[in-house]
């Protein structure tokens, strides 16, 4: 398919798509659940990718890279507009520690039982310890989406959906910085793109110094309020930008657009307006996201089954055990479950985004391991562990919130049309969902 056609195709998907996707009002449990969530999208381009019809050709995505660029810029940007020092003051400082607590724990317990499997099966190497380390940041991020279609379904509230919500909301802070110190310290080796000297903490600090270059630009650009149509322009440059100088230095352009966003948010009084803008145009975005996602998608052995049920297992695993240290640890101000980590089981699309990162990444030279493609092996695997997330994981949160007394046993699964109006529908991968939401957030 030549590019431009392929490029207007991929809007018109888009457009049509985020209208018909990303509800969380009377949502069913089950297979329904991943044409709310857009999930579905993800097959669509692997079916229109060169594994299957052959429409999206390699070379066709070569070229529609920088579209690419932009989504990963857009969603690292938006989700980096939540961090603003007002918002985040309406909650306790323990609800903060709580959700980078648990996803730094959840981190660190994922990668030593990967780094313990790959020392059994003695498949030790540069390529190993990046495909690890970036697997632990992907488990350790939570969608608030799940949550929210949870609320919505069975007019929760609470303290602990409250909780819930929050830690689901900020923990992806820890998975991005996490892939952002990932690429730092395997700048140079096999693992990624040829080239890269210096030490780790010159390409740790590139992430933050690019990104406020782009942030002061924006922030210079913007200072004479401009109209609506001048700000998405001025967003979408500032996204491709950002996103294009990070991958052209093999660093995290989620990372790099997370801190653009959180000094934007600190230094612009009328940050709300940007947000609200961005939110807007972040369904259709991530629908183009999810598309090329998929198109990427290769299953070139059977061993993606047994990862993708691995990586499930130890996520959840992980994210009920951390959690569980920390309620036990911290001075919450009111009595949580031990078992909270099973609601924070569901995963969305920043996790898809961040392994989508990892495969441009370590596109470039192709690594492998006993023969297989090491970034088609990680990528498959994690894009397989979210939508089981997307399947099991509101089923966890409604156990948790039903323990917790949040949920009347008497409500079913799906309310009477017009309640649970009050739930933001939003896009369970980045912030649409998250601390600023017309829900929980301030306006």
């Amino acid at each position: 398919m030549d590019p431009l056609v392929a490029t207007l195709f991929l809007i018109l998907l888009a457009l049509l798509g985020a209208r018909v996707s990303f509800s969380t009002r009377r949502v069913p449990a089950g297979y329904q659940l991943l044409l709310r969530t857009g999930t579905h999208f993800l097959f669509v381009g692997f079916f229109l990718g060169p594994a299957v019809l052959g429409l999206l050709t390699t070379a066709a995505l070569d070229q529609l890279s920088p579209l690419l660029g932009l989504a990963l810029g857009w969603i690292g940007l938006l989700f980096g507009l939540q961090l603003d020092r007002s918002t985040l003051k309406q909650f306790p400082r323990v609800f903060v520690s709580l959700a980078l607590g648990q996803a730094l724990l959840t981190f660190a317990l994922f990668a030593m039982a990967g780094f313990l499997v790959a020392d059994l099966v003695g498949v030790g190497s540069a390529v190993t310890t990046l495909a690890i380390l970036g697997a632990a940041a992907t488990a350790s991020v939570t969608t608030p989406a799940g949550i929210a279609m949870v609320s919505a379904n069975f007019m929760a509230r609470g303290n602990v959906r409250e909780l819930l919500y929050f830690v689901a909301s900020l923990d992806a802070v820890v998975g991005i910085t996490a892939l952002h110190v990932a690429y730092a310290s395997m700048h140079g080796t096999s693992a990624m793109v040829a080239g890269g000297g210096g030490t780790v903490w010159i390409w740790l600090l590139s992430g933050p110094v690019l990104a406020a270059v782009c942030a002061f630009a924006f922030l210079w650009v913007a200072r004479l309020r401009p109209s609506r149509e001048e700000l998405v322009l001025y967003l979408l440059g500032i996204s491709a930008l950002s996103a294009g100088a990070a991958l052209q230095l093999q660093i995290s352009p989620l990372f790099v657009g997370l801190v653009a966003g959180a000094i934007i948010s600190n230094l612009d009084p009328q940050w709300h307006r940007i947000f609200r803008l961005m939110e807007s145009w972040e369904k259709p975005i991530y629908v183009v996201l999810l598309i090329l996602a998929g198109a990427f998608l290769r299953f070139a052995t059977w061993w993606v089954v047994p990862l993708t049920l691995g990586y499930v297992v130890i996520r959840a695993a992980a994210k009920v055990v951390s959690t569980a240290v920390l309620v036990n640890t911290l001075p919450l101000p009111f009595r949580a479950p031990r078992r909270l980590g099973l609601g924070l089981v569901p995963q969305g699309g920043i996790s898809i985004a961040m392994a989508l990162s990892l495969v441009l990444t370590m596109g470039g030279t192709d690594p492998t391991l006993a023969g297989l493609n090491v970034g088609e092996l990680l990528f498959a695997t994690v894009i397989l562990g979210v939508v089981v997330s997307e399947l099991v994981g509101p089923l966890f949160t409604t156990a948790v919130l039903r323990a917790a007394g949040e949920i009347s046993p008497t409500v079913g699964e799906v309310p009477p049309r017009g309640e649970g109006d009050g739930a933001h529908a939003g896009v369970p991968s980045a912030a649409g969902e998250g601390l600023d939401s017309k829900e929980d957030g301030p306006a």
